[in-house]
């Protein structure tokens, strides 16, 4: 009896054990084919068809050639919260603006953030960005940080050294991510509405005198005045109620940002302009994939006018952090603070996974920002899964494509990697 004993216990003790060691290996396994090898044919292919960039130093971006400027939209696909972006973005803002006369800030923003960051752009007003900035404080989210709300100061300041015909104003085209904000925008935009007998009118008005905004009330009352007094609003308010609609009908993210644009492109006159933004990464994929149908992937589409005329830029990091909520990490991470900067979302692990990154790796320098340009001749990215393969260990977040043998050309035409970045930094809370 004592011996059976002895064999459960003992059963008891390693079972955990024997699990542990076994869930360790299984993951450096899979991890080891995730990542995958280094290859000697993709590193010299690297090494000829790349530019080492200083972001600060007002890059000249060589590694583009002629046929990148012949697009209408340009993206910056990125995981979001890691700071060396954020240059890069500006830099790339400078540079489309002096080269092609880019005007429009194509930003992964709604209408009525954009409205206030376009009013801080023209006034300087920093109130204009608390409105926007705050929100996503409120949020802990990753877009509220100090990084990108300087950037949007850079902007401005370089604004000033333009001609007014010159300058760069934000684009909008997002689904309403605070009804707040839309309440206030509306509140400014129906304020301007002339006195009138229309009922429905005086109906909007009185909606957005309250404290809080009623969305499902909203949107009933923005269908009607859409379908039946169109011809009386502006611009402004029209579509501004539009996307009050979208937002309580549950259209789709990434359809409301081909829609707004779609709108703002014909309603303005927009048609010959170039528009340049960054984004997260999955918005930003211009092929169809298996989680969802990016913004990118649906300027695509036959009946589309930026069919053929879009073009994007990804963007993989390596020995970087990465600002990264608490509120949706593990229970083990201290909860105290708002964020914490991990180094878990490179793309060598351990949660996400990026096969053939060892070649990026191999031929740039530390403290480096590195651009590459994919789709060259001779380009061993075509039809080959190599730096187009994102696995994540986190639920619907690793990207698999639709379409079999889509290979990196096919899905960003350059590529820039980011080594040893900091994190971006949080925006402090402030009561507005």
């Amino acid at each position: 009896m004592k011996k059976v004993l002895k064999r459960i216990a003992l059963f008891v003790v390693l079972t955990p054990v024997v699990l542990v060691l076994l869930a360790t290996v299984g993951y450096f396994t899979y991890r080891l084919v995730a990542v995958g090898g280094e290859s000697t044919p993709h590193q010299a292919y690297l090494a000829k068809y790349k530019e080492e960039i200083t972001p600060a130093q007002d890059p000249a971006f060589s590694i583009f050639d002629s046929a990148f400027y012949q697009n209408q939209v340009f993206f910056l696909g990125e995981a979001h919260g890691t700071a060396k972006p954020q240059e890069l973005d500006f830099a790339l803002v400078k540079h489309l603006n002096q080269k092609v006369n880019m005007r429009h800030y194509l930003a992964e923003v709604d209408y009525s953030q954009a409205h206030y960051l376009n009013q801080y752009l023209l006034t300087g007003d920093e109130k204009n960005l608390d409105v926007v900035f705050q929100f996503w404080a409120r949020l802990n989210a990753q877009w509220g940080n100090q990084d990108f709300m300087n950037k949007i100061k850079k902007i401005r300041a370089y604004n000033q050294t333009l001609p007014e015909a010159q300058r760069i104003s934000i684009v909008g085209v997002d689904r309403v991510q605070d009804p707040e904000t839309l309440h206030r925008h509306l509140k400014e935009l129906v304020a301007t509405l002339p006195t009138s007998q229309n009922p429905l009118q005086d109906s909007l008005r009185l909606l957005t005198m309250t404290d809080t905004l009623d969305t499902g009330t909203l949107a009933r009352m923005a269908k009607q005045l859409i379908s039946k007094d169109s011809a009386s609003l502006t611009f402004e308010l029209r579509h501004t109620l539009q996307n009050a609609v979208y937002y309580t009908d549950r259209t789709k993210r990434d359809s409301v940002m081909y829609l707004n644009l779609n709108t703002l492109v014909q309603s303005k006159g927009l048609q010959n302009e170039k528009f340049y933004g960054m984004w997260g990464m999955f918005h930003a994929i211009p092929v169809q994939v298996e989680r969802g149908t990016p913004f990118a992937y649906l300027l695509q589409h036959a009946n589309s006018p930026f069919k053929n005329k879009a073009v994007s830029i990804g963007v993989y990091t390596l020995d970087s952090e990465s600002m990264m909520p608490t509120a949706g990490l593990p229970s083990f991470v201290d909860k105290s603070q708002r964020f914490v900067n991990t180094s878990m979302t490179n793309n060598d692990g351990p949660l996400v996974f990026v096969n053939g990154i060892k070649d990026l790796r191999a031929v740039t320098k530390e403290n480096s920002m590195t651009l590459f340009k994919t789709n060259a001749p001779g380009t061993p990215y075509k039809n080959s899964a190599r730096l187009a393969s994102f696995k994540v260990l986190m639920p619907n977040q690793s990207i698999a494509f639709k379409q079999e043998n889509t290979g990196l050309a096919d899905v960003f035409q350059y590529i820039c990697l980011v080594r040893n970045s900091r994190a971006t930094t949080p925006v402090e809370l402030k009561q507005l």
